[in-house]
């Protein structure tokens, strides 16, 4: 049966909680049941991902000679992760399930040559961006209580994946981040060829067919004007930035008003018929994988 609720009802107990010793079940509130939209979703987490290849080192490594899973098939690469993403908003970094599917996302990593830092920095677009780029589009969703919860369920699961030098606060990861992103963004081929598979998959998987022509400037209007710089993405018109700002107010605005289902998950919205749920072991990276099953995001 599904719950449905007014978005007001859910901000009230928001309200109730506190943003550190209730991190994970305010994140989940927050990131899944409030503001899981599989469109905003999707176009927050490929400005994301498009992010971590503008460090040559990065993209290199998800490329692969063109033979990376992002690659050979996107759909369930980016399916897999936020289905990772989902299992643990839905039960929390330090819970059993948490654990052991944070083991699974150890283990999927220790097959590549990845720094600490990079994996740092992966942790600083999940905990930053939803806030970050919204705000450059015009209106935060994100309540103060909901942005300190977010940020304490992020580093909880940095440090299950033993993670270094986390820093203590949002605003120092901030700082951080922007001095990461001074040393090491730079362009490369293999970051560019990767950028382009993920915008071809969020037009496939999250756009409907009128307007999938438009990914690449609807995807370059979100992204920070160095990360377009870095992979020659187009400028955004006038025309586009005007629409998606007034999209993001809207429903920034909205919030209170929309209804919501208090049981939405990533697992559902986004998972396909190769997971089993209940193993982690369906999910993610094999040195011998197996072509996706076409995938469209449940809206």
């Amino acid at each position: 049966m599904v719950r449905l609720r007014p978005g007001f009802t859910v901000t009230r107990k928001i309200r109730a909680l506190d943003g550190e010793r209730d991190s994970d079940d305010i994140a989940r509130s927050s990131l899944v049941v409030l503001h899981g939209n599989p469109l905003l979703t999707y176009a927050l987490f490929t400005v994301a991902f498009i992010e971590q290849v503008a460090i040559p080192t990065m993209a290199r490594t998800l490329y692969r000679k063109n033979t990376g899973d992002i690659m050979a098939f996107p759909a369930r690469r980016n399916a897999d992760t936020i289905v990772f993403f989902g299992q643990l908003l839905d039960h929390g970094p330090t819970s059993e399930v948490g654990r052991a599917w944070i083991e699974r996302l150890n283990h999927i990593h220790s097959h590549f040559p990845l720094r600490n830092d990079d994996s740092l920095y992966t942790l600083s677009t999940l905990a930053l961006d939803p806030h970050q780029l919204t705000t450059a589009l015009g209106r935060s969703p994100f309540t103060p209580t909901e942005l300190d919860a977010q940020w304490h369920f992020w580093r909880a699961v940095a440090q299950g994946q033993k993670i270094e030098n986390i820093p203590e606060t949002r605003e120092s990861m901030q700082r951080w981040r922007a001095d990461y992103e001074e040393r090491e963004y730079a362009s490369s081929f293999e970051g560019r060829q990767v950028a382009l598979s993920l915008i071809d998959d969020f037009a496939r998987s999250a756009l409907p067919r009128p307007l999938r022509r438009y990914a690449t400037r609807i995807i370059a209007a979100i992204c920070p004007p160095r990360l377009r710089e870095v992979h020659g993405l187009p400028e955004p018109s006038r025309a586009i930035r005007r629409v998606l700002r007034t999209i993001v107010i809207a429903y920034s605005l909205s919030t209170p008003l929309r209804i919501v289902d208090l049981d939405r998950s990533f697992v559902r919205q986004f998972g396909g018929t190769w997971i089993d749920p209940s193993d982690p072991a369906t999910v993610g990276y094999r040195s011998k994988s197996t072509p996706a099953t076409s995938r469209t995001v449940r809206r």
